[in-house]
């Protein structure tokens, strides 16, 4: 599998190290993804935030995405010609970056284990499944 061209451009917005790890981890994936976003611009930060899609403003709070490159990446599954975000997909995509990241020796945090203790998706109040940082 390779990335999408439209993907691939979102993931040269982003750290080296976060593109090593997608391009990577795609390799290794037996579902197929892509790059939702990588960079992204303080307008979009607001954008989301008004809609309740992220908790950094871009203003008072900045989001990993709105550093150039990004520190920041989202993904999102592709099953069966479109775009997937359900919760065992991006689960079982978060297993294979969050592994390929540890193997190339970069730490990450995933958007649905915030804290990092293995307790997805419970313990925390907001989940951004497709959501990746650099630590």
């Amino acid at each position: 599998m390779k990335f999408s061209e439209v993907s691939d451009l979102r993931l040269r917005t982003c750290d080296h190290r976060l593109r090593s790890i997608m391009y990577r981890a795609l390799q290794v994936s037996v579902i197929d993804f892509g790059i939702a976003e990588g960079h992204r611009s303080i307008a979009r930060q607001q954008e989301l935030f008004a809609d309740g899609k992220t908790q950094k403003d871009g203003i008072h709070d900045l989001s990993k995405h709105n550093y150039t490159p990004s520190l920041a990446v989202d993904i999102y599954g592709w099953v069966d010609g479109k775009m997937d975000y359900s919760v065992p997909v991006m689960c079982y995509l978060a297993g294979v970056v969050m592994t390929v990241a540890s193997e190339l020796g970069h730490q990450l945090r995933w958007g649905g284990n915030w804290d990092g203790d293995g307790t997805v998706l419970t313990d925390q109040n907001f989940n951004d499944l497709p959501h990746f940082e650099l630590i």
